[in-house]
């Protein structure tokens, strides 16, 4: 069957940019291209009604912050700074202009969190609504997923399992206040702004969950990855819920307020307490699967 992996590979052999202006293409958590006066740093994220989100569960505020946020943190991932975004957004027929507010509003205020600015976008008519932004920011050294070393720490900016403990919730049919970080994550943008990106040699966010993203990171370097139980909590939530938006990555040392959770290695692949794991959550491209 194929995977996300899989297809993504397929694109960038077709769309393999043969530019000297860019500097990372297709395969990272964003894209990095220079201009005269640095770097840019580019993502895009999409989220369809009946996958990414259910509108029985979230307000259209909670939905635009919580796709606004994935974004941003794309961009955060590859050591960058948010700046501008584009909105595009396809809505349905029955759509108010109150609820085109309240979408807009959502994504305007988690934007204002790090000072980014909505500055452009396009709406079309659609069964179900579904949103795509496009965020632009500067970053002077890429972190990349493929930096790792063997013998760096590998760390937690916060600790994950929150937003796949409220989807769990809002299935069992309690919408409350517990089920809040699945319906709009919160993102700790003051802990990786100060993060000393001397320290990491490799970085992304565990939108896709810890395990997937830590195969991700071993696979790009050439390494293998060695989580602790001591560590972490390794329930489910922990080790395979997704869009948590929290950061991991391997350093030289530990950054200050981040969460020691194992070591790089020599070899292939994620172990947990010296066995192989792999990762069991939602992928987009396996039938069956449904994620909101």
């Amino acid at each position: 069957m194929s995977t996300e992996a899989h297809y993504l590979r397929a694109l960038a052999d077709i769309f393999n940019a043969r530019s000297e202006s860019v500097i990372v293409g297709i395969g990272d958590d964003a894209a990095v291209v220079s201009h005269p006066k640095g770097a840019l740093a580019l993502a895009t994220d999409m989220a369809v009604e009946g996958v990414h989100f259910k509108r029985e569960w979230s307000s259209l505020h909670e939905i635009g912050g919580k796709i606004t946020a994935a974004n941003l943190a794309d961009i955060y991932a590859m050591g960058g700074r948010p700046h501008y975004l584009l909105v595009a957004a396809a809505i349905p027929e029955n759509f108010s202009e109150d609820e085109i507010k309240e979408l807009a509003e959502g994504i305007e205020s988690e934007a204002a969190k790090v000072g980014a600015h909505v500055i452009g976008g396009d709406l079309a008519r659609s069964p179900i609504l579904t949103i795509a932004i496009s965020v632009y920011g500067e970053v002077d050294q890429p972190i990349l997923r493929s930096g790792a070393q063997v013998g760096d720490v590998v760390a937690l900016s916060d600790l994950p399992g929150a937003s796949s403990r409220g989807l769990e919730l809002l299935l069992q049919g309690a919408n409350d206040s517990r089920s809040s970080e699945h319906r709009y994550p919160t993102v700790n943008y003051s802990k990786i702004e100060k993060l000393n990106a001397s320290l990491a040699h490799s970085l992304t966010d565990v939108s896709d969950g810890l395990v997937a993203e830590l195969e991700s990171l071993a696979s790009a370097s050439s390494v293998s990855i060695a989580i602790s139980s001591e560590l972490i909590a390794t329930d489910i939530h922990s080790l395979h819920g997704g869009e948590d938006h929290v950061f991991v990555g391997t350093f030289s040392q530990l950054p200050e307020g981040w969460i020691e959770i194992g070591k790089v290695g020599e070899g292939v692949g994620v172990t947990l307490d010296g066995q192989r794991i792999a990762h069991q959550g939602f992928t987009h491209f396996e039938q069956g699967e449904d994620h909101q």
